[in-house]
């Protein structure tokens, strides 16, 4: 039983077909309670398909962090199922008011949880209820979880992250660093990291620096990242070449989870 709930939590972790090879489909025909409340149609399946997926996590290996990735669920779950419950159906009005009813549904659910999870001491869930409620006591907790070297995942360091830049930048920067560190290699990588370390180094007038770091983005295919206008900041004195050199040797440590900086 040990063995069987190390999987389903790194099932849960991942959200890894191949660690737990239950699909959503079969698990809904096996265990209809995790589904009956979702749209029957073909909208938002992926964020279907998560939440029943780790519905029968939870009921396996109950844990706080599933309640933290099913929270996760239930709001990107919310967002799809509201733009589709408005999507009208002339001719299948019966679809239309489902989505509705899964959508007053999900709305139900999150507050469920949220209030479930006000109390915990979860570091993902300290980090939710500070950053969407504003909660100091999470804070205070999660920052003392901090001293005791209990932040240890990326996502975490990323959330220590936004709370240090608003007032210490350099303490940000060494966050997110170690946020990277953090990475194995296959791990999905949280480009937000790249994007934050290019901002913060532009309000630093750190400008290869920042560059070098938009550059990394860029390599990771994130969206909207204009290495035009940042290269226009670069002292005279800057080589460009040895800039990109550094970033595409960053980019193979971090993929490689061999990210020290």
């Amino acid at each position: 039983m040990r063995i069987v709930g190390i999987l389903l939590l790194m099932f849960a972790t991942t959200g890894c077909d191949v660690l737990f090879p239950m699909t959503a489909e079969k698990i809904c025909k096996e265990h209809t309670e995790f589904c009956a409340d979702l749209n029957p149609d073909g909208w938002c399946l992926a964020e279907k398909s998560r939440i029943i997926k780790h519905r029968y996590a939870y009921q396996q290996s109950p844990s706080e962090l599933i309640d933290f990735y099913l929270l996760e669920d239930f709001e990107k779950y919310k967002v799809c199922i509201n733009n589709a419950a408005q999507i009208e159906h002339i001719v299948q009005i019966e679809k239309q008011t489902r989505r509705r009813e899964a959508a007053v549904s999900a709305e139900r659910e999150l507050n469920r949880l949220i209030r479930k999870t006000q109390h915990s001491h979860e570091p993902h869930l300290l980090l939710y209820h500070w950053s969407r409620f504003g909660k100091k006591e999470a804070l205070k907790e999660f920052l003392l979880q901090e001293k005791q070297g209990k932040l240890d995942t990326p996502s975490l360091q990323l959330g220590l992250a936004s709370y240090y830049v608003k007032f210490d930048l350099e303490k940000a920067k060494n966050t997110l660093y170690q946020a990277l560190s953090l990475y194995n290699q296959g791990d999905e990588i949280d480009t937000d990291i790249f994007i934050s370390l290019s901002t913060i180094n532009l309000k630093q007038e750190n400008y290869p620096e920042a560059y070098l770091w938009a550059f990394v983005a860029n390599e990771f295919k994130v969206a909207n990242v204009n290495l035009v206008d940042i290269k226009q900041t670069l002292p005279a004195s800057s080589n460009l070449r040895i800039l990109e050199e550094r970033a595409e040797q960053l980019v193979d440590d971090i993929e490689d989870g061999t990210f020290s900086y």
